[in-house]
């Protein structure tokens, strides 16, 4: 039963009945259009805020082909950092340029990606934000050609400028770093190759193991989706699965939060039974005990770079003009030295000079 204080919604067919007017009449006032009497828009907006109707901007923007009222943001999770963050500036950017924006989350799965994507373009967004899945569908490609696209943290082969971390060289940087603490077996636990950003961190702990002279048949490889329980998973079978290291590098975000958790539970020490580097800069990485050894990455900037590049784009529509359509725009990860890691056990550290 509704409750007694609720006012049912108006719209504008019964306002129109009210006023005796026609409906074409009610709308063009409420728009603001001069074609209307000034006093006779007067009574309709007085009448309308009297029966407190609210104007479903939705519904008029997408009835529209050539609106930029809304754009979509299509990621594969929403509760990691990588995402999340991104998600919030970017919203924040475009609100600030008069432009909403329409959250689709995939789960990584292609399908549901293309459906996402199709009931999306259905509804004439007027560009996208897009983190692809692992595997993109060529039909999902089709939709995406059909618009102003972003593509963010990954890629997937469309012509499209894209946003990506540049931490090849933070993950150079953390083989370098545990090297030189006396590090010779390392893991590296990572994102597949199939995805843009892993084959560039992959692309980094090569360089590093290269650069440091390490023998690359002590370095182990785990390569999995990055889900906080992957991270759990795939850490807890390397820490018993009898394969020696003395390090752990973890190439992304949620696996990195599963594979710190994994690491306390087993039981061991950081560093003096194990040394850890973690990636993405959660604001706990900071307050654990000893603090860790992180890849910093720029979320909000990377955030802020792929927002601006599709208002550019739509800007660009607006005014017939072309603008390149392609292009990768990143930003510098950096490798933050914290209590996580330090000589592999047995080893003493170098006495000061």
């Amino acid at each position: 039963m509704a409750s007694r204080g609720r006012r049912k919604s108006v719209g504008v067919v019964e306002m129109a009945q009210d006023l005796g007017v026609s409906t074409a009449t009610v709308s063009r006032a409420l728009n603001g259009s001069p074609a209307v009497r000034r006093e006779l828009a007067d009574r309709i907006r007085e009448h309308a805020q009297a029966r407190g109707y609210v104007a479903n901007r939705l519904a008029r923007a997408l009835s529209a082909s050539t609106s930029r009222a809304f754009v979509g943001f299509m990621i594969p999770y929403v509760d990691t950092l990588a995402y999340s963050a991104v998600a919030a500036e970017c919203a924040r950017v475009l609100s600030a340029a008069g432009t909403q924006m329409i959250l689709a989350i995939t789960e990584n799965d292609a399908e549901r990606e293309y459906q996402q994507l199709r009931d999306l373009a259905g509804t004439r967004i007027a560009g996208l934000v897009i983190s692809p899945s692992t595997h993109v569908l060529d039909k999902t490609r089709r939709l995406l050609a059909e618009l102003p696209v972003v593509e963010l943290h990954r890629v997937s082969g469309i012509e499209a400028p894209s946003v990506l971390a540049d931490d090849e060289q933070a993950l150079a940087d953390s083989i370098l770093h545990l090297a030189a603490l006396g590090h010779t077996e390392i893991a590296y636990l990572g994102t597949p190759r199939e995805l843009a950003n892993g084959a560039i961190r992959l692309r980094g702990i090569r360089r590093g193991v290269a650069q440091a002279g390490l023998d690359p048949r002590r370095i182990t490889m785990r390569l999995v989706e990055p889900t906080q329980e992957n991270g759990r998973d795939a850490t807890r079978e390397l820490l018993t699965g009898g394969v020696p290291f003395t390090a752990l590098i973890v190439g992304s975000g949620s696996l990195s939060v599963g594979a710190a958790d994994a690491v306390r539970r087993s039981g061991r020490r950081l560093p003096g039974d194990l040394s850890l580097v973690v990636y993405g800069d959660p604001a706990w990485f900071v307050l654990a005990d000893p603090p860790l050894t992180m890849i910093q990455v720029p979320y909000a900037g990377l955030a802020r770079i792929a927002a601006r590049l599709l208002l550019r784009a739509l800007d660009a529509r607006e005014l017939g003009i072309t603008v390149p359509v392609t292009g990768r725009h990143q930003e510098p990860a950096t490798l933050c030295v914290a209590g996580s890691t330090g000589p592999p056990p047995g080893l003493q550290p170098c006495p000061a000079p």
